[in-house]
């Protein structure tokens, strides 16, 4: 379990459906970038993790099909903060999320593909203000880029709309991802998970007031909930053709900058 937000679709209520359908499972709670360690060390099986996890490690790897989350134009929630305008960036040591892998990668791109730009990278933990202390820009994700509100002015560029107006193709962040050797081991098991994974998202999302009432007790009337109802709709859940046609653009600028091995045809899990 990813403990973002974006993800609360996918789990809320899944372990009780996965109990009630006879399907015993156990759960490991972190961010992005330590499930995608557990799941290339084995440790965990299954997981939402950052779609250049799936790129890195392909021969271990099956993709779920139909679904991941992505973002059409907005994500509102991976943020590139800075003290300064975005094209006086150039030659500056940018500090990045230590729980981001895609978000990274993508931003690497964008400054040196769209812009032209070379920078320098350093891997900092999830606080805006901290690194702020020591670097002019910052990249975060989740839910502190979702919900932070600094003190003093600072410039906001989301990623996901840099990204369409470049590419012009939705940008896939996260792919559920499962290991090969537990996809031969327990087939029809995975099988009867897909099936509740994807009926819990398409439920949740058809009522995303009732899923932020009975999730995190957010009402209406509350400021945030209207925030939240927002970040929901600027995402996207199913990974249809132009989400795939995306993610493979981000594949093969990952290729050619030498972030990522050469891509190969992806492979999902039947």
């Amino acid at each position: 379990m990813i403990r973002y937000l974006n993800c609360l679709p996918f789990y809320f209520e899944l372990e009780k459906k996965c109990g009630e359908q006879g399907l015993e499972t156990s759960w490991m709670e972190a961010s992005p970038a330590d499930l995608n360690r557990a799941l290339a060390a084995g440790e965990i099986d299954l997981a939402p993790v950052s779609s250049m996890e799936y790129l890195l490690r392909q021969k271990d790897y099956f993709l779920l099909p139909g679904i991941g989350i992505g973002s059409d134009v907005f994500v509102r929630s991976v943020i590139l903060f800075s003290k300064v305008p975005l094209n006086e960036l150039n030659g500056e040591t940018i500090a990045v999320s230590r729980e981001s892998l895609s978000s990274v990668t993508m931003l690497k791109i964008l400054m040196k593909r769209r812009l032209g730009f070379k920078n320098e990278w350093v891997s900092v933990p999830q606080d805006i203000d901290d690194a702020f202390q020591r670097y002019r820009a910052a990249l975060m994700i989740g839910d502190v880029a979702l919900f932070y509100e600094p003190e003093n002015w600072v410039y906001k560029y989301d990623l996901g709309k840099l990204w369409r107006e470049w590419t012009d193709t939705p940008f896939v962040f996260s792919l559920w991802t499962l290991r090969r050797d537990c996809a031969s081991e327990c087939g029809a098991e995975l099988r009867k998970f897909c099936t509740l994974l994807k009926e819990n998202r398409s439920r949740h999302l058809c009522e995303p007031e009732r899923l932020l009432k009975n999730a995190l007790g957010v009402m209406p009337d509350e400021k945030k909930f209207v925030s939240m109802l927002g970040y929901f709709v600027n995402l996207r859940y199913d990974l249809d053709e132009e989400m795939i046609r995306g993610l493979l653009r981000f594949y093969d600028l990952a290729f050619r900058e030498n972030l990522a091995p050469e891509p190969k045809p992806l492979e999902f899990f039947e």
